[in-house]
Order: C-alpha cells, then sequence, then structure tokens
C-alpha cells in the first residue's frame, strides 16, 4: 500500500507541472489571431541577390498596433522556438518602397538586425483590411534550396517588444540560377543537278546531251543548283571547268558577255530565262542570292573558268539557279564528239 501511494503522488506532481507549463506558454498570446492570406514575393530568387521582398496578410484584429516585426529563420516557423538566421541574409539596410492597409509604418533602425525587420509606429488600432509591405534592398540567404520562414507579427509597442498581437508566417526558397543554352551549327548547302527542287530535296540527272551541233543554229540546255546558307557573310558559287574540246580540237569560250551568233565559234553560259535561244529560267525562291553581273544579262552569254556566278551578301533561304548553255560552231569546226565538266563550288567564311 505504500508503494502505491507514493506512485499517485508522483503522477499528481507530473500532472500539476504539465498543467503549469500549459499556462504559462499561452499567457502571453490570449489575445493573439492568426493573419490569413499571408504571402511573400520575391522579385529575385538567386541565392545571394539584392532584391525586394513583398509581404502581404489580411490584419485579424482591431487591437493597436504599434510595430510589426519580420523574422527571418531557417528552421521553424513558429514564433516561439528560437530561430536560426538563415545564412548570407541580411535585410538591415532594408527600404520600405510602399505599404498598404494598415499603413503609417517606417523602418525601425535601431531594433532592425540582419535577419529582422521592425516596422514602428505610434501605436493606433489595427484596421481588418489587406495589408503589405514592400521592402527594397534585401540581399537574399545564400544557401540554394533551403526553405526560410518569415514570422510576421504586430505588437503594441512600437519597438517590437512584448506580447504578440496577431500574425503568422510565410516561406520561401531560393534556388541558383538554371541557364537553358542552345547551339544553332553553322551550315552551307548546296545542290546540282539537270533538275533541282528549290530547297534540294530531290535531284535528277548528272549530264547534258546538247544533241548534233550545226553552224546553222545554236545548241542549248541547262541545269540546276541551289543553295542555302546560315553565315552572317552569305556565299559564293563559282563555275570551274573548261570549253568543250574533242581531242585537240576545241570551241571557243565566250570570254565577255556577247549574244549567241550561229555560225561562230562560242560557249558560254549564264543565269537567266533567255528568248535567243529559248534556254533557262530565272532564280527562283526566298533567298538573298542574285546572280553576278556577267551572268545575269538575258541573251548574254560568257564563260571564264573560276569566275563567281553567284553571291549573297546575308544568310539566305534556298535560292535555285538555272544555268543556260550556249554553243556555237563555224562551218569549219572539226568532226568530234565535243565534251567538258563544269565544277560549282559554294564557300562560306565561317
Amino acid at each position: 500500500m505504500v508503494m502505491l501511494r507514493r506512485a499517485v503522488s508522483v503522477i499528481l506532481l507530473v500532472l500539476s507541472l504539465s498543467l503549469g507549463s500549459i499556462y504559462l506558454l499561452s499567457a502571453g498570446r490570449t489575445s493573439a489571431d492568426i493573419n490569413q492570406n499571408r504571402s511573400i514575393i520575391l522579385t529575385s530568387g538567386t541565392p545571394s541577390a539584392i532584391t525586394s521582398h513583398l509581404i502581404r496578410f489580411d490584419e485579424a484584429t482591431t487591437n493597436n498596433i504599434g510595430s510589426i516585426t519580420f523574422e527571418y529563420c531557417s528552421n521553424s516557423p513558429i514564433r516561439f522556438e528560437s530561430c536560426t538566421p538563415p545564412a548570407g541574409l541580411d535585410v538591415s539596410s532594408a527600404n520600405l518602397a510602399s505599404q498598404t492597409g494598415n499603413i503609417g509604418f517606417s523602418i525601425d533602425n535601431t531594433d532592425t538586425t540582419a535577419n529582422v525587420i521592425v516596422l514602428s509606429r505610434a501605436a493606433a488600432p489595427g484596421a481588418t483590411v489587406p495589408s503589405s509591405y514592400l521592402f527594397d534592398n534585401i540581399t537574399n540567404p545564400s544557401t540554394p534550396g533551403q526553405s526560410v520562414f518569415v514570422r510576421v507579427w504586430t505588437h503594441a509597442s512600437t519597438d517590437g517588444s512584448g506580447p504578440l498581437i496577431d500574425g503568422g508566417a510565410v516561406a520561401f526558397a531560393v534556388q541558383s540560377v538554371f541557364n537553358i543554352g542552345a547551339f544553332v551549327p553553322p551550315f552551307l548547302r548546296i545542290c546540282v543537278a539537270i533538275t533541282v527542287a528549290p530547297d534540294c530535296s530531290t535531284m535528277t540527272g548528272d549530264s547534258l546531251d546538247l544533241g548534233d551541233l550545226s553552224p546553222l543554229r545554236a545548241s542549248s540546255g541547262q541545269s540546276q543548283f541551289a543553295t542555302a546558307t546560315n553565315d552572317p557573310s552569305g556565299y559564293v558559287i563559282y563555275a570551274l571547268g573548261t570549253t568543250m574540246t574533242s581531242g585537240n580540237n576545241i570551241i571557243p569560250a565566250i570570254g565577255a558577255p556577247a549574244a549567241s551568233i550561229p555560225g561562230t565559234g562560242q560557249f558560254g553560259i549564264n543565269l537567266r530565262a533567255n528568248l535567243n535561244p529559248a534556254v533557262g529560267q530565272d532564280p527562283v525562291g526566298l533567298g538573298t542570292a542574285a546572280p553576278t553581273a556577267d551572268y545575269d544579262t538575258p541573251n548574254r552569254f560568257v564563260f571564264n573558268s573560276g569566275d563567281s556566278i553567284t553571291t549573297a551578301n546575308l544568310p539566305s533561304n534556298y535560292n535555285r539557279m538555272t544555268v543556260s548553255y550556249l554553243v556555237n560552231t563555224p562551218k569549219s569546226q572539226a568532226a568530234g564528239i565535243y565534251s567538258t565538266t563544269v565544277t560549282y563550288v559554294a564557300t562560306v567564311q565561317f
């Protein structure tokens, strides 16, 4: 029986201490209420950035308010727990840029610290309206991804001390900048054939038969090439090759732009639609390229190996050029099979 009474007395002692602790904890905030619609907006979420914090809440009661404290903690939003200041945070130089709702406050520089902003005014009844406070010149915490809690409480005193009136907490986290990069590779594309699609999607043929040469009429034919690039300086197309030959026999190349003269030895090209002879097509496409001057006149033909025949001075979408070939021969032209190979080279300066 003695042991039982001792157990009972110990239990009663523990209960009385617990009840006393509960009373002391709540005694300092019996009239406090929780402010609703709390939020915080940062103009920059980058660690260590100097930025602005906008804090909003709806004031819960009409009790006298002389000060508001904004306490930044990394460990807990609960006002009655110890506060660990977030690493790198500095609000000591904050400016109150604007205020709405419950107004008339200014920064209390005496009681403001590196992690606590204190706003002060002459104590006056609070208004149960949405209130906001914009602070400039705040240095963000330096730890990416860490939760930061801002404990916001109103006080009757003008220095953030004494009993709490109404409050709550908001939370945020800063994060390192997430960079997005992309690379656009340089490109140059050229396609050459008897016929090509304007965008090089199809190509057909690699040789051209001009038929039987005669001193009575011009012989002609055509091929095409298309080109595009994203090079800032555009591109240049060169024509490389020789005039038509058969063994040691040649058909003279036209050295300067000239008209077709049947019965005269001539070999030349241009990049335009012609009527005499009827061959060729003007350039097509949305690009910026154009034939060079010597190769840009209808019914005038020329061929000098190594000449630039097309240029684009800017990045260019596809242009399709049609090369017209002209051959004339005199009556004295030696019989034979005449041929040549013309190579088209595109160059850019990346």
